[in-house]
């Protein structure tokens, strides 16, 4: 990737890398996942949802609390991967899920392999701009997703000029799965 200016990382693992420009960490950040994995409002696995960028995408808008906006194509890096894109907000009328939620409502609805007890949400009224990609590296299909995380829809449209040239600028061995 090509960074502009400085920016942090504070995840830095295989399922995960996420990266903020410095000092914005708690207001707006990139994080690069791999096979993604839903949970419902238990924080357990989701069932039957495939491992595939249209499962999780038809999966996510079944979910109440959460707002999702209908998908769009898009690419993700140098190679153009074709990627579905959504933006995910809290619904207004959404129940809150987690018990140490400092606002109206929270929701988790996302893990990955080897997490443990960790899941992944959003707190009102923080947006996710999530892209979703079916790759194959490693002679394994895989689940490459990408998400543009804004601390509000205002902040995620003054961030998305320099999270989308991080995005562009990606470069992986990695190649979109066969349809």
């Amino acid at each position: 990737m090509t960074f502009t200016g400085r920016w942090e990382s504070h995840e830095d693992q295989p399922v995960e890398f996420s990266t903020a420009p410095d000092g914005s960490w708690d207001l707006h950040r990139v994080l690069f996942w791999s096979d993604l994995i839903p949970v419902g409002k238990d924080r357990k696995r989701a069932a039957g949802v495939p491992s595939t960028a249209s499962g999780l995408m038809a999966w996510l808008t079944t979910r109440p609390n959460l707002q999702v906006s209908k998908p769009r194509s898009d690419t993700i890096g140098t190679d153009a991967l074709p990627a579905k894109l959504v933006d995910i907000a809290i619904s207004s009328k959404a129940v809150n899920e987690a018990s140490d939620c400092p606002v109206r409502a929270c929701v988790d609805f996302l893990t990955w392999p080897n997490s443990g007890d960790n899941v992944y949400g959003i707190a009102e009224p923080a947006v996710l701009r999530l892209y979703l990609s079916d790759v194959r590296y490693g002679g394994t299909n895989h689940l490459f997703a990408i998400g543009i995380e804004g601390r509000d829809q205002a902040d995620l449209k003054v961030f998305l000029p320099d999270a989308e040239h991080l995005i562009a600028s990606a470069d992986a061995p990695v190649s979109p799965t066969p349809s």
